[in-house]
């Protein structure tokens, strides 16, 4: 554990203090409040509204407010829900790539990576498949001061797309609440009816699960298949058969997570290692660094994909684990066999490397460009 002047923010990557830090009452999941006080007054005044709404998100708020925005949340996202998209995975992913069928080099991050997981999570909102397109980049716009990445004159933008999200879900949530389907939206107005959530409450939950249900998946997808273009004889094994589909994402996932670090900040004056650590300070569990620990995983930086990593970090830990993580593990495990063994001359298509989004939390690939060569005829 450190103090990073660069960051203005304790690091902490050994397994155990990550996990620590991601269950200890101590720290706060709240970065809402301490990103009013960093920004500039232009920018401040310009977020207001993208402020107010992100603290609806169960992301940013802790204890019995989390846990009350959480639960209707997770009692949706069932793994009989998610696993009943199986087939809709496997079909989407041919028909994004049928386009670019016989294409010299094809950027997957653009033409794969980015839509599935924006149309799965829509598919499980309820949303129509028209309109996919508009929200991912709303949800890409908000992202950007989310993730910490905006540019000072991007507030404004962020500001925008947050209330295009906003009245989208409104009005998708007042169709919902007349003629209640089996979408997520319809589970989520169902527990307004109950009295567990509020109507703004409601809104941000579908607007959080849009923004969450394919960034993370997004990551963990581009990153995956990098790291199996940089091990071809891992990729091999996994084309023969010799690791199962599981075990292999798992690896993946550990390997080179979706995000690098969760950001935390520090509730009450504590002692933390041999540090003092003072209220208002910000921590980041370096999630990517935990899930190299030798003292948990042997030979942490080799990729085995048969390793079975049991207590990667990869998703998050305790009770801000994603809620999200059976779908992203769903969409990996149909996704990656899925190019591994049906283009058998899969190659990189870069010459220095994949390029990647400037974000401090997320590690969020740019491009990926690769040549499909032939697909096999099984």
């Amino acid at each position: 554990m450190w103090w990073s002047d660069r960051h203005r923010a304790w690091i902490v990557t050994a397994h155990p203090e990550v996990v620590d830090a991601l269950t200890s009452p101590l720290l706060s999941a709240d970065r809402i409040s301490p990103l009013s006080s960093r920004l500039g007054e232009a920018r401040r005044d310009a977020s207001v509204a993208t402020r107010e709404h992100l603290r609806t998100w169960m992301l940013f708020n802790d204890a019995e407010l989390h846990r009350r925005l959480r639960a209707p949340v997770g009692r949706s996202f069932t793994p009989r829900r998610v696993e009943r998209l199986r087939g809709l995975c496997a079909e989407l992913v041919d028909e994004l790539l049928a386009p670019v069928a016989g294409a010299d080099v094809v950027d997957l991050q653009q033409q794969l990576f980015a839509p599935l997981p924006a149309m799965m999570i829509a598919e499980l909102l309820g949303v129509p498949r028209s309109d996919t397109a508009a929200l991912q980049e709303w949800s890409d716009q908000l992202g950007l001061f989310v993730l910490g990445a905006a540019r000072p004159d991007q507030a404004g933008t962020a500001a925008t797309a947050t209330a295009e999200l906003i009245a989208y879900f409104e009005a998708l949530v007042e169709r919902r609440r007349h003629e209640p389907g089996e979408d997520l939206v319809s589970a989520l107005v169902d527990a307004e009816r109950r009295g567990e959530l509020d109507p703004h409450e409601v809104v941000g939950a579908a607007t959080m699960l849009l923004f969450a249900g394919h960034e993370t998946t997004t990551n963990g997808l581009g990153n995956a298949l990098v790291a199996l273009l940089r091990h071809p004889d891992e990729l091999a094994r996994w084309r023969a058969g010799e690791v199962a589909d599981t075990d292999a994402v798992e690896e993946l996932l550990r390997f080179e997570p979706p995000a690098k670090l969760q950001v935390r900040y520090v509730l009450e004056p504590h002692r933390r290692g041999d540090h003092d650590l003072a209220r208002g300070q910000a921590l980041f569990a370096a999630i990517a660094a935990a899930n190299r620990d030798p003292a948990v995983f042997p030979d942490p930086d080799r990729l085995d994909l048969g390793r079975r990593p049991v207590g990667h970090v990869a998703f998050g830990h305790g009770a801000h684990f994603c809620v999200g993580a059976a779908l992203a593990r769903l969409e990996m495990t149909v996704t990656l066999p899925y190019l591994a063994r049906r283009y058998p001359q899969l190659a990189p298509a870069w010459d220095t490397g994949p390029t990647y989004q400037p974000a401090v939390v997320m590690k969020s690939l740019r491009h990926v460009p690769v040549s499909l060569g032939a697909p096999s005829a099984a």
